[in-house]
């Protein structure tokens, strides 16, 4: 998709949600509830939305998953709109999969995925700001993983001059400055790899902290940007300062 056809989708994604949505923050999008069930817009706080999530990676790392709002009628519910509390920008490794990470169900978190878990696509960072805006979500999360492919084909191209094939130089390239910039701070080799993946995380969320659309809500405390690391072997999910 040339980068016309991404602007144009972007827009096209923005123009349904303020069709959908008043431009008020946090009012709900939905419409047309059947009997009472649609899900409204969010009514925590930001603090309450982390300790939410907190509480749900919890119970998948001690093995005491409950499944919540799965269920057929969650289902139906869910026919008339969304109402996802949190936001997360997250890698597409098929291991850290948000919604069994945090035990949440449908409905309830805005999922944005992408190899290395960055916001230099448009169509990105506009799905998380249509979560936000149209959607009222309180908190983004982004979340990295140990081991991450897209992480290490990055140091891969800066320190050895891999050359990749296709497309995959896109994915790298918006960690490619995380990397150079830990090389020239003098970073030992075998910790490379675990510092881009903690700073790459960084970079996601200062980005995010001064996104237009998104910066005045944190300004207001009515959205919160943070950064997790999935850890694989625990499945915690821990926070990254």
């Amino acid at each position: 998709m040339g980068e016309m056809s991404r602007r144009d989708a972007l827009r096209a994604m923005g123009a349904l949600g303020a069709l959908a949505a008043s431009a008020t923050f946090g009012s709900s999008v939905l419409s047309g509830v059947a009997h009472g069930a649609q899900p409204s817009a969010p009514t925590m706080t930001p603090d309450q939305a982390l300790v939410r999530l907190a509480a749900g990676n919890r119970r998948f790392v001690n093995g005491r998953l409950r499944h919540p709002r799965r269920d057929d009628r969650r289902r139906s519910a869910l026919a008339e709109g969304q109402a996802p509390f949190a936001a997360v920008l997250g890698c597409a490794d098929s291991r850290v999969p948000p919604e069994i990470v945090y035990d949440e169900g449908l409905g309830n978190l805005f999922v944005a995925r992408v190899a290395g878990n960055t916001t230099d696509d448009a169509l990105v960072a506009g799905s998380l700001e249509y979560s936000v805006t149209q959607l009222g979500s309180v908190v983004i999360v982004v979340l990295g993983h140990e081991q991450c492919g897209a992480v290490k084909a990055a140091i891969d191209v800066a320190t050895k001059g891999t050359q990749l094939p296709g497309d995959l130089p896109a994915v790298v390239a918006p960690i490619l400055p995380v990397v150079e910039a830990a090389v020239a701070a003098g970073t030992p080799a075998d910790q490379l790899l675990d510092v881009v993946i903690k700073d790459n995380v960084k970079a996601a969320v200062a980005a995010l902290n001064g996104n237009a659309a998104l910066a005045p809500l944190i300004s207001e405390g009515k959205l919160a940007i943070v950064g997790r690391e999935y850890l694989l072997q625990s499945g915690k999910a821990v926070p990254v300062a």
